[in-house]
């Protein structure tokens, strides 16, 4: 399952950021970017997470994760 994060701007202005980790987040994105067309001033990169970086945490319990950073890079909208 692939981690997938939509950077969206308007008018060259950060508007945020959607991310999705579900089964169906490549259908999400899709959808979403077919809703925020460049007529109304959208600026859409898509990024496609490829590695991670986790911290973890050992003891006498286990091993527990702490955090997760998503390796991101950029693809081409509509592949």
């Amino acid at each position: 399952m692939r981690t997938y994060r939509l950077i969206i701007r308007r008018h060259n202005r950060l508007l945020g950021h959607f991310e999705s980790s579900t089964p169906w987040s490549r259908e999400a994105v899709e959808d979403i970017v077919a809703r925020l067309g460049t007529d109304d001033g959208y600026q859409l990169e898509l990024l496609v997470a490829d590695d991670e970086r986790r911290l973890l945490e050992s003891s006498p319990e286990g091993i527990r994760v702490l955090s997760i950073e998503y390796r991101f890079k950029t693809v081409a909208l509509g592949t």
